[in-house]
């Protein structure tokens, strides 16, 4: 996943381009290039400088899309590509955008779904575990235990006893290894969800040695080691649950949102005026905003990486910019969250932030 606070570093012009590259039909290939050709087109008639354009070309030839519906974020300056991201929907409205500061909010919105959390996909004689941190980077093992032989109960001898005591030990002893494991990629990854998955058996026992430590741990109701199996079904399942935990994120934050907005000193303040106000004072922790209501709306904006100077008034110096543009480059340049959100009516304008506590 780009580096939001390395773009918001560079210098435009910018050509920021999101559009539905969806590979899912015969004649998907010949499609892709007709929409280029059409995205080409319109960035040299908003004025694209050539070399921006020949960046662009070059990342759409040595990256095709995945097969199967999905969309695309392209970001770039005169000297490289910054981002491009495969999108996991189409966007709902294609942007094409030449300007002064980059079109930040899909990567926003694209990065809101990238949860650190870690997989455990456990079996009775094996186990695999992965796990992805914030920047969608993957770490991966797979361990395998010797195998516990099934024991028929013949008879309640001293041996028969002793071999079966013997294969329980070694199987706790797996599991403590393997919840080791777990804790130590889960902290590398910086974990907000562990996901278990596989054999119910085998998740219970995990489940009742390993330390969560604060993390949500949540069952798969798919996943299996089985040689041959899908791993689609788990990886959409995994997705799901991402996606669940991500919307709890945003409603917690309305939560307080709404709270403080309610109070007459409250931590929260809403519309254009008052939001440039707090961000230019570096006051934010989170910057909310709904990009439907915020639409075309334009801010008094100077230069990266900080670039807001607020509404525009007689006398100002700076140029008008695009609102969700400017915003969001300044809330990342203070190093306040921003949260993506919709139809919030307490929202004026479509913006709004909860200020840090002091």
């Amino acid at each position: 996943m780009a580096d939001l606070r390395r773009i918001i570093h560079k210098h435009g012009p910018f050509v920021s381009v999101c559009f539905d590259s969806s590979h899912d039909t015969e004649d998907a290939a010949r499609g892709t290039e007709l929409r280029w050709r059409s995205i080409d087109a319109e960035l040299d008639r908003s004025g694209a400088r050539p070399r921006i354009r020949r960046l662009l070309a070059q990342a759409i030839e040595l990256h095709p899309p995945a097969r199967g519906r999905c969309g695309r974020l392209l970001i770039a300056d005169e000297t490289e590509v910054l981002a491009d991201e495969r999108l996991p929907s189409p966007p709902d409205i294609e942007t094409v955008r030449v300007s002064p500061l980059p079109y930040l909010l899909p990567l926003i919105e694209a990065q809101a779904e990238k949860v650190p959390h870690v997989v455990a996909l456990v079996g009775r004689v094996g186990s695999e575990l992965y796990g992805l941190d914030g920047h969608g980077s993957e770490t991966r093992h797979t361990l395998r235990s010797a195998g516990h032989p099934v024991l028929e109960p013949r008879r309640d001898d001293w041996s028969h006893r002793t071999i079966r005591q013997r294969i329980e030990d070694t199987a706790r002893r797996d599991v403590r290894e393997f919840a080791g494991e777990l804790d130590r990629l889960a902290d590398t990854v910086r974990a907000e969800v562990v996901v278990l998955a596989g054999e119910a058996l085998a998740r219970a026992e995990l489940r009742a040695v390993f330390d969560a430590k604060g993390r949500d741990v949540i069952d798969a109701e798919t996943g299996t080691l089985t040689p041959g199996s899908d791993p689609d079904a788990l990886d959409a399942e995994v997705r799901e649950i991402l996606h669940r935990v991500a919307a709890r994120r945003r409603r917690r934050v309305l939560e307080r949102f709404a709270a403080e907005i309610e109070r007459p000193d409250g931590l929260a303040v809403a519309g254009l005026a008052a939001t440039t106000s707090v961000l230019r004072a570096a006051t934010v922790e989170r910057l909310l905003l709904d990009r439907g209501a915020l639409g075309d709306r334009l801010v008094l904006a100077g230069s990266a990486p900080n670039p807001l100077i607020g509404p525009a008034t007689n006398g100002s110096a700076g140029e008008m910019r695009r609102a969700d543009e400017a915003l969001p480059v300044a809330a990342l340049a203070i190093g306040a969250e921003i949260v993506l959100v919709d139809a919030v009516a307490a929202l004026h304008d479509g913006v709004g932030a909860v200020l840090r506590d002091h």
